[in-house]
């Protein structure tokens, strides 16, 4: 067997924790992936797994040789990429993370443009709402919504979003609807948190261009951007949900508006990827697309 086909399956037990898994991925024999590995690490003359009936975890070797690994393909499909010059010609797998609701009411929509365009691309689209390690999980890169942490991913920004605090109908009807910043210490407020940590919840808003934060009673927090708007549409509180999320179910009528003068800050939004690799070709046109259907929103 070719020494990088070895390689590659390494790397999916390593980023799956499964030979199952991986095998499954990659549509072949669980027994051919195993074999492969062994045969790595046969030549390599150390154990890159251990190995259990109830998980598969790198070795010390096995963590050292993963991202050296994982460099080395990264860096031949680039090589590979750079001659495909017509769009027929750019094809492999892509790996994308973004949240749920951006990618049902943004991509997903306007995603068979971009299949035509490029077919021999093969997406997969995960919506995570976690912070992924896009190296260890093999993700080509991810979309976020918000203020950025320092890393060592490359930004790319893509556009903002304007936030609506909104309120269901059933909300409205048993609580009423505020009308002041005061009268929300008699409302509750739907916490969103990726880290669902002990701190108050917080009404966020402007007020002559100064963010201003409004402590709130709380029931729930959530850490999904679909837990966050199903939340909202049974009544459990005001959100401040992005435009793009919430024009439909307002049409509809299944959301209220409120407090339309205290919008909270925009949220950007950028395309996020490694700075230790180059970009394949495929990687480059995806981002160029996602950039352009953006702006037109």
């Amino acid at each position: 067997m070719d020494k990088f086909e070895a390689m590659q399956r390494f790397v999916l037990v390593a980023q799956f924790g499964s030979f199952t898994k991986a095998a499954e991925a990659l549509g072949l024999p669980k027994s051919s992936v195993s074999s492969a590995v062994q045969g790595l690490e046969s030549e390599l003359g150390t154990r890159l797994l251990h190995r259990s009936t109830r998980s598969i975890t790198l070795t010390q070797d096995g963590e050292t040789y993963l991202p050296q690994c994982q460099a080395l393909l990264a860096n031949l499909d680039v090589l590979d990429s750079q001659f495909q010059r017509e769009p027929s010609d750019v094809r492999g797998i892509l790996r994308v993370d973004m949240p749920s609701r951006f990618a049902s009411t943004v991509v997903i929509p306007r995603l068979a443009e971009f299949i035509e365009q490029f077919p021999n691309i093969r997406l997969k689209i995960s919506s995570a709402d976690y912070r992924v390690d896009m190296i260890k999980e093999g993700i080509d890169c991810v979309v976020r919504v918000g203020n950025l942490d320092d890393s060592s991913l490359i930004a790319r920004p893509l556009t903002q979003y304007r936030s609506l605090n909104c309120v269901s109908p059933s909300y409205a009807e048993q609580f009423g609807i505020p009308q002041t910043i005061e009268e929300l210490a008699n409302h509750k407020l739907i916490e969103y948190s990726h880290s669902l940590g002990n701190l108050d919840a917080q009404f966020e808003y402007l007020e002559d261009g100064k963010v201003k934060q409004q402590s709130m009673p709380s029931s729930l927090a959530v850490n999904g951007t679909d837990a966050y708007l199903d939340a909202c549409l049974v009544g459990l509180g005001i959100a401040q949900i992005p435009v793009i999320g919430a024009e439909s179910f307002i049409e509809k009528g299944l959301l209220i508006p409120v407090l339309d003068q205290y919008e909270a800050e925009p949220m950007p939004v950028s395309l996020l990827y490694s700075s230790r690799r180059q970009p394949t070709k495929r990687l480059t046109v995806f981002m160029d697309w996602l950039q352009s259907i953006t702006l037109t929103k």
